[in-house]
């Protein structure tokens, strides 16, 4: 290309970029930021009537992208040239969903708690002040029971000096630890951006929603099948929501079996909770999936099952009640994955090296956010600084350092799963770095600073639903699709990590000093979330263990089937086993999910079978509109119900 068309490609990008990272584009995510995180709080917290953040698509994203597309449709007719270009509704997209992970259902929902708990609950029934205070870090918790008076019985207000002042400084070192967090995160996501979705080609197909619905003219909101789509999965809505206020109106009952009430003798009983459901919007999210993902996340959850019956065939739960260890195997799967990452890019992460040390390389970071270098410096200065808060917090530098490359490791093991087959969910609930460490070493080996240390950071290894990783990457597949610049974007996700750090401490201790955390005001687990970390650390302090050399070799079964399951897809492409299909099948979400996925899965399968890819493309339309309109008419109802304080019915969770 001679420099004359050089330029004119740079100066085409820089206009395109210029199209999406807008002025006004920000301003409506800064002001529906807030907004965001109040309405979060009051669904998946106050009223316990929805949990978007425990999805991988967000509705209360999908949601607000398409008002805004309604009123871009209205402004179109009056002035087409304010509208809102695709470029711009993406980035908002991507901002609102990264705010949305900071109030989320595993982040900032879970740390609060933490934070506060063992200071107003502290009792001599439970012993805990003089068990375990001595080892807090009370310099990064609210300790003044004064100061949670009004926080935990509610009828008081967040708007008090004396309350602002003791928050102010806890929530400024809490959002700089999460900032040193998700410069982390991005680093690394600068780093895997180019592997996964220019060489790799992954799919990520999360992104297809938002990306075909913000398309200037698409064709689907024209289509007979969209609409059908749309008014089945609404209809169920509408009438359930009309079942839960009028009990003379007929409901749908689409969540109501209960598969483990009808084998009640052992063995079999050892199956445990298996509901059977049917969620419209998760069977239009399986339509985009691989074959392979969606048949193993419910061949997977059976495989759970049957090895919890066997376990409880030969007896072996009677003197080992943990067995068969699934949360261990799956945080196993986890890490499995994450290996496999960097085992398959191995030669691509030596071209990365050799670039970040000066040595001719293959690798080429022209374009990027950041060069590699500056990415891999800055990635090591955050771990740095993250170990060295943790060492402050009470760890050991030793078992910071391991907690840290574990958690970064199931990062991006989650990433990887929904960059390359838009997984669902990933839960890993009770399975993180914390627990492996407690697990393999036993709390007797452990001090107590540390054990009191891991029961803090269950503010963000309680689950990993609500991760922001993810949709960092996301965001720049979205921007390569779309066109626009990649590094005025990083920056823009990077200060509304920080902005919506801020609106969710905001949203939840306005809402906690107004209603009460701990007031039957609050439907959701507000203090239940605090009750799980501090329990399990009086336990670990009264009954010291031992390291528990079973758990960890099953954690390491996890890894090696993972492996194992890879390598046989490398060998045989026809094999339908795939690895994250087991690492998600045990979560808490697919007990719910894995009925419709399996329904999905014989539908696209079906499709496939007898009309070929021609039909598959054609249905695409009915399958956006399942989730569209579980989306939109399931979010007017539970925005009608908050604010009107009907009861709500939960379309999802």
């Amino acid at each position: 290309m001679s420099k004359a068309g050089a330029k004119v490609e740079v100066i085409s990008v820089e206009r395109r970029a210029e199209i999406a990272i807008t002025p006004r584009a920000l301003l409506l995510s800064a002001i529906l930021a807030p907004l965001n995180s109040w309405w979060l709080v009051y669904t998946e917290i106050v009223r316990y009537a929805g949990h978007p953040t425990t999805t991988s698509l967000y509705f209360n994203v999908i949601f607000t992208i398409t008002c805004l597309i309604a009123l871009n449709a209205i402004i179109g007719r009056i002035r087409p040239n304010l509208t809102l270009k695709q470029g711009e509704l993406l980035v908002i997209y991507t901002l609102l969903s990264l705010s949305s992970c900071m109030v989320g259902h595993d982040m900032y929902q879970v740390l609060i708690a933490c934070l506060v708990h063992p200071f107003w609950f502290a009792s001599p029934e439970n012993g805990w002040e003089w068990l375990f205070f001595d080892a807090l870090p009370k310099w990064m918790m609210v300790s003044d029971k004064e100061v949670l008076r009004g926080y935990m019985l509610g009828g008081d207000t967040l708007y008090k000096m004396q309350y602002l002042r003791v928050w102010l400084p806890i929530v400024l070192l809490w959002t700089g630890f999460f900032m040193v967090l998700l410069v982390a995160m991005m680093c690394l996501n600068v780093i895997l951006r180019k592997r996964w979705t220019e060489q790799e080609r992954l799919s990520f197909p999360i992104c297809y929603v938002p990306m075909e619905i913000t398309r200037a003219g698409s064709a689907i909101f024209l289509s007979q099948r969209f609409w059908g789509g749309f008014a089945l999965s609404s209809f169920i809505d509408v009438l359930n929501n009309l079942a839960e206020n009028f009990p003379s109106v007929p409901r749908i009952n689409i969540r109501t079996i209960f598969l483990n009430q009808y084998v009640t003798a052992r063995p079999w009983n050892a199956i445990g909770w298996t509901p059977f459901a049917f969620f419209p919007f998760i069977v239009g999210i399986t339509y985009f999936l691989p074959l392979d993902l969606s048949f193993s996340c419910f061949f997977f959850y059976w495989f759970w099952k049957a090895q919890r019956i066997i376990t409880a065939f030969l007896g072996w739960d009677a003197y080992r009640p943990l067995m068969p260890y699934i949360n261990e195997q799956s945080s196993g799967a986890y890490l499995g994955v994450a290996a496999f990452v960097f085992w398959i890019a191995r030669g691509y992460f030596k071209d990365v090296l050799r670039r970040v040390i000066g040595i001719t390389s293959g690798a080429d970071d022209h374009g990027e956010p950041m060069s590699y270098r500056v990415a891999t410096i800055l990635f090591i200065i955050c771990f740095i600084i993250s170990v060295a808060f943790w060492i402050a917090a009470g760890m050991t530098p030793l078992i910071a350092v391991v907690f840290f490359i574990i958690y970064f490791c199931l990062s991006i093991a989650v990433t990887r799963m929904r960059a390359e087959l838009g997984s669902p969910a990933h839960d890993l609930h009770f399975a993180g770095p914390d627990q492996i460490i407690t697990r393999a070493l036993g709390s007797q080996l452990i001090p107590k600073r540390v054990l009191a240390a891991f029961a803090i950071t269950w503010g963000f290894n309680r689950a990993y639903r609500s991760h922001p990783m993810p949709h960092q990457l996301e965001g720049f597949k979205l921007a390569r699709d779309v066109g626009y610049d990649y590094r005025k974007l990083m920056y823009a996700m990077l200060a509304f990590g920080l902005w919506g750090s801020l609106c969710a401490f905001w949203a939840l201790l306005d809402v906690y000093y107004r209603l009460g955390a701990a007031s039957a005001k609050i439907v959701g687990p507000s203090v239940w979330f605090g009750w799980e970390p501090y329990n399990r650390l009086a336990s670990l302090l009264r009954a010291p263990t031992k390291p528990d050399n079973v758990g960890t070799a099953f954690v390491a079964v996890g890894f090696a089937f993972t492996m194992f399951l890879m390598s046989l897809r490398g060998m045989f492409s026809f094999m339908p086993f795939h690895p994250v299909g087991l690492a998600v099948s045990s979560s808490w979400a697919m007990n719910w999910m894995w009925g419709a996925i399996m329904l999905g899965w014989i539908v696209k399968a079906s499709i496939l079978h007898f009309g070929g890819l021609q039909a598959l493309k054609s249905w695409t339309p009915f399958f956006v509109g399942l989730i569209m309109g579980e989306y939109i008419v399931g979010s007017i109802c539970n925005i009608m119900g908050i604010v009107r304080n009907w009861k709500i019915y939960r379309f999802w969770g």
